[in-house]
């Protein structure tokens, strides 16, 4: 009797244990940002705002969050690494948006002063971009620009660029 019950009680504790050290390893997909508490990986100010935010996975899994798209961006550049799991916040606040189906609009201003907002909806990023005098871009433009795709945007501060 008191082997079942150390049997069941093993069994018991030990699945949620090996799920928990295996899947931690696989991680996928975006995780919510803490407002106020998480850091951008970039310029380390706190993420404070949504609707700018973007995040992406490195080869060994590990998520790297940013306060502004163009610190994404720029993350993205300095990696060296192909990725295909980077995600922006839609800035009409639905949720993230994988990067390579966000509508990305020059206009407005951001938390670092890119200027990069995306969208999920493009109809939605093209009023935005009207309504802000901004004009609709792709990731393309921006990622063929390099760490230099800030000089795309007016009004950027030189050392901006250099960093």
């Amino acid at each position: 009797m008191r082997r079942r019950t150390w049997a069941a009680l093993g069994l018991a504790l030990g699945i949620p244990v090996a799920i928990v050290l295996l899947a931690g390893g696989n991680a996928v997909g975006p995780e919510p940002i803490r407002f106020g508490r998480d850091s951008c990986d970039r310029c380390h100010m706190l993420i404070a705002r949504g609707g700018f935010a973007g995040e992406r996975r490195g080869k060994d899994g590990t998520l790297h969050k940013y306060d502004d798209v163009g610190c994404l961006l720029l993350g993205l550049w300095a990696a060296h690494e192909e990725t295909t799991q980077a995600w922006v916040e839609d800035h009409a606040g639905s949720g993230f948006v994988p990067l390579m189906e966000a509508t990305l609009v020059h206009g407005g201003e951001t938390p670092m002063g890119y200027g990069i907002v995306a969208f999920r909806d493009a109809q939605q990023g093209a009023r935005f971009a009207s309504q802000t005098g901004g004009r609709v871009t792709s990731l393309e433009e921006l990622l063929r620009a390099g760490p230099r795709f800030s000089r795309l945007i007016p009004d950027l501060h030189d050392e901006e660029v250099h960093r």
